[in-house]
């Protein structure tokens, strides 16, 4: 039977999260009653039926800096939702898990395709920059006229969460990086091809 030291971590269970982490208030086992106390200062109490449920939580989850969960010492599934969790709460809606990319619909609008934030992933290597939909257009790109191979990209998700929107910006990336590297002449053959990337989606 599991027991939870007082001042460690745990995972409980929420009605609206699925779980949580909390800090143990007192020393107890799973099955037991016990006191937490959620990250947002709320005291808990839980009941044996409750406690049954809880799990060990890592500490780290609580760092809403990580920006690419595959360095989480516990790469769990309660880590993952509780770090997109708290970064949406931030309105940072990117992150990766690994080379993936997560992307959470803010069903806002929020300054992240600016011109200036374009021109931070068109310049250079992305590797140290924050997640963005541009990095991974960016690497696409750059791998493709570097090895000159052909590059796909998979974009999946619920319907509502934003994959269409991802596509699109995308292409509009490329379809930019692609008129800068010929010069940025509009001719007729170049301006055609842009809008044929550009119609990809549609």
């Amino acid at each position: 039977m599991a027991a939870f030291e007082a001042g460690s971590w745990v995972w409980i269970p929420s009605e609206e999260e699925m779980y949580v982490p909390a800090k143990a208030l007192s020393t107890f086992k799973a099955g037991e009653p016990g006191k937490v106390q959620t990250e947002d200062g709320e005291d808990v109490s839980l009941t044996p039926e409750q406690s049954k449920e809880c799990t060990v939580a890592n500490a780290e989850c609580l760092n809403s800096k990580i920006d690419n969960l595959i360095n989480l010492n516990d790469l769990s599934e309660n880590a993952i939702l509780h770090n997109l969790r708290l970064r949406f709460k931030e309105n940072t809606i990117y992150t990766y898990v690994s080379s993936i990319l997560i992307s959470v619909n803010p069903f806002m609008l929020l300054p992240l395709y600016t011109p200036e934030i374009m021109d931070l992933y068109r310049e250079g290597a992305v590797h140290g920059k924050p997640p963005h939909v541009f990095a991974v257009a960016a690497e696409t790109y750059g791998a493709m006229v570097g090895e000159h191979k052909d590059q796909s990209v998979v974009v999946s998700g619920e319907s509502g969460a934003g994959y269409s929107e991802a596509t699109e910006l995308m292409l509009q990336f490329i379809a930019d990086v692609s008129a800068r590297a010929g010069g940025g002449k509009k001719s007729a053959e170049s301006g055609g091809l842009e809008q044929q990337i550009l119609q990809v989606s549609c």
